[in-house]
């Protein structure tokens, strides 16, 4: 099981973060809640030069949390802080946490274009997931974000066989607790009825997110998932050349080559584009679509 952070964190590693690039960093000395607008933080870390950097004005990234400092007191290492900048939530943060100065990368930012991209797979691919459900009269719940039916089984009357289930897909459905349900044509009461659904992704809330079970992401995606955030990132920052460049060498020694004179977020987002292509067809390959026949779904 993967979370969410860890896509954030690789994006830094692959892409954001050159070998070179050593932010000034130090560590929070003592726990803060989300009213402290006092922050102590660690000796020993930061070198003069990069205290200076802590002057009025001066950005601080405690996790996600933004924070702009108004005032220091160097011989006793505390920074006065208005909390909640740029619209990052005021939160909590434990003892030894680190502590970023002016951050090139907000780590917000990151996030939230990876939540963006995993948002946006959707309709060019999509979770497929099984579950079952007992026929009835009236109707059946299925998994939330389900977006379709891909095939249905059903045992004959005999027993001695599967066939397609009539079934037809509800959304938006109040009485169902996943607002999503099915309810049955041509189907006896009673009858176990087994599914192949289509859903869409989650879309993370928080870095602790899950990105198999609350997400529905696949391992095969996380690549699409973190050159679309790059592409993302460079179009809402002014990116230096140098991380330019780093970014350029990690694509050539994947066999993903920048074109000559080719804008390199241009460049991301072609690849991105291709990646899901290729994902498309491999989904399409394993998951022929059903045959919707007066809006009930057989099979195909």
């Amino acid at each position: 099981m993967a979370a969410v952070s860890t896509l954030v964190d690789r994006i830094y590693r692959d892409f954001l973060n050159k070998p070179d690039d050593l932010s000034a960093f130090s560590r929070l000395d003592g726990a803060i809640d989300n009213t402290t607008t006092t922050v102590i933080y660690e000796d020993g870390l930061l070198s003069s030069e990069e205290e200076n950097l802590l002057a009025g004005g001066a950005l601080i990234e405690v996790n996600q949390e933004l924070m702009l400092v108004t005032n220091i007191v160097s011989s006793t290492r505390t920074l006065t802080v208005s909390r909640g900048y740029a619209g990052t939530d005021k939160d909590s943060h434990g003892d030894k946490t680190n502590m970023f100065i002016n951050p090139t990368f907000p780590r917000k930012s990151v996030f939230d274009a990876v939540a963006d991209n995993i948002s946006r797979l959707y309709p060019s691919l999509y979770n497929i997931t099984t579950t079952n459900v007992t026929s009835n009269s009236t109707y059946a719940e299925v998994p939330a974000t389900t977006v379709s039916i891909v095939n249905s089984w059903v045992q004959n009357a005999s027993g001695d066989q599967y066939t397609s289930a009539g079934i037809e897909l509800l959304t938006n459905f109040p009485p169902s607790s996943t607002d999503t349900a099915v309810q049955f044509s041509n189907t006896a009461s009673g009858k176990t009825v087994y599914l192949v659904v289509k859903r869409k992704f989650g879309r993370p809330t928080a870095e602790t997110d899950d990105l198999s079970t609350a997400c529905f992401l696949e391992d095969s995606y996380h690549q699409i998932i973190m050159i679309g955030a790059v592409a993302d990132i460079m179009g809402a920052t002014d990116v230096d050349a140098s991380t330019q460049e780093f970014i350029t060498e990690k694509l050539s020694a994947e066999n993903y080559p920048i074109g000559s004179g080719e804008r390199l977020r241009n460049a991301l987002l072609r690849l991105r584009s291709l990646l899901i292509d290729e994902a498309r067809g491999d989904l399409r390959s394993l998951y022929p679509q059903a045959v919707a026949i007066g809006n009930i779904n057989y099979s195909a």
